[in-house]
C-alpha cells in the first residue's frame, strides 16, 4: 500500500511541477514536425539558391533569420508539450531533429555570407528533414 502511495504522489508531483506543459495528441505532434520539415525542406532549397549566388547577402540572411524564427516557435511549443501515450519515441526523436535543425540555421546565420562553404549545412538540413519524415510516418 505504501508503494502505491509512493508512486501516485511521484506522478502526481511530477504532473503538477510542469504546469506549462500540455499534453500534445498525434495529430498535433504530426503537424508540428511537418512545420519543421517544411521549413528544413525550404531551407535546403534556398541554399541552392544562395550556394549559387542568385540571393543577396541582405536577402539570405533575413530569409535564414525568418526560417529560424518560425523553427523556434514550433520548438517551443513542442518543449512545453508531453507526449502522449505510446508516442514518447517518436516525441523525443521529433524534439531532437527539431532541436538539431534549429541549431543548423544558427550556424547558417553566421555562414551564409560565404556560399562556397554553405554544402555541408546543407547536406546536415537535408538529413535532419529525412529523419523528420521517417518520425512523421512513424507516428
Amino acid at each position: 500500500m505504501h508503494k502505491t502511495t509512493s508512486v501516485a504522489c511521484l506522478a502526481l508531483a511530477a504532473l503538477t511541477s510542469c504546469p506549462h506543459q500540455k499534453p500534445i495528441s498525434r495529430d498535433e505532434l504530426q503537424s508540428k514536425l511537418r512545420s519543421a520539415a517544411s521549413v528544413a525542406a525550404e531551407a535546403s532549397t534556398f541554399l541552392t539558391y544562395v550556394r549559387q549566388q542568385r540571393a543577396t547577402d541582405q536577402y539570405a540572411s533575413g530569409h535564414i533569420q525568418y526560417l529560424s524564427s518560425e523553427l523556434d516557435r514550433t520548438a517551443k511549443e513542442l518543449h512545453q508539450a508531453l507526449p502522449t501515450q505510446g508516442a514518447g519515441p517518436q516525441f523525443a526523436e521529433g524534439v531532437n531533429d527539431v532541436d538539431a535543425l534549429a541549431a543548423e540555421l544558427s550556424k547558417l546565420q553566421s555562414r551564409i555570407e560565404n556560399p562556397d562553404e554553405l554544402a555541408p549545412e546543407q547536406d546536415q538540413v537535408a538529413a535532419i528533414d529525412k529523419r523528420l519524415q521517417q518520425v512523421i510516418s512513424s507516428l
